[in-house]
């Protein structure tokens, strides 16, 4: 880039961001640093910069644009949502037997010092 596109891109800043303002030593620095790099390509990017955030960018930002990836809620495709509801189906294969998940409750009921359930009635009987 020429210090004259360089100017170019520090004057669209500044005319359409209000806290934006430069010198001759802004300049001087911005074109040392953007002197290698493709004027047309800054220059885009400098326009969705502007068109996309309400903030001045900083230099790396007009240099390295990241294109970004729309905000919302992810709807898996079809393939995604079968591969979900397997592995939920694998899962539950693989859970515990009603007997052994009730022996470890006991284990845990014992050690925290909760009383067992009565058996009757489903309330918690006095020990």
């Amino acid at each position: 880039m020429t210090k004259e596109q360089v100017f170019e891109v520090l004057v669209l800043f500044r005319e359409t961001y209000n806290n934006f303002h430069f010198d001759q030593s802004k300049i001087n620095i911005w074109h040392d640093l953007l002197k290698d790099k493709d004027p047309e390509v800054i220059k885009q990017n400098a326009r969705e910069l502007v068109l996309n955030s309400k903030f001045p960018p900083s230099l790396s930002e007009l240099v390295n644009k990241v294109e970004e990836i729309p905000s919302g809620p992810a709807v898996p495709t079809v393939e995604e949502t079968q591969e979900i509801m397997r592995r939920r189906a694998e899962n539950k294969r693989n859970a515990a037997r009603p007997e052994v998940i009730e022996a470890e409750l006991a284990k845990i009921r014992k050690i925290l010092n909760i009383p067992d359930e009565d058996e009757n009635d489903g309330r918690a009987s006095s020990q």
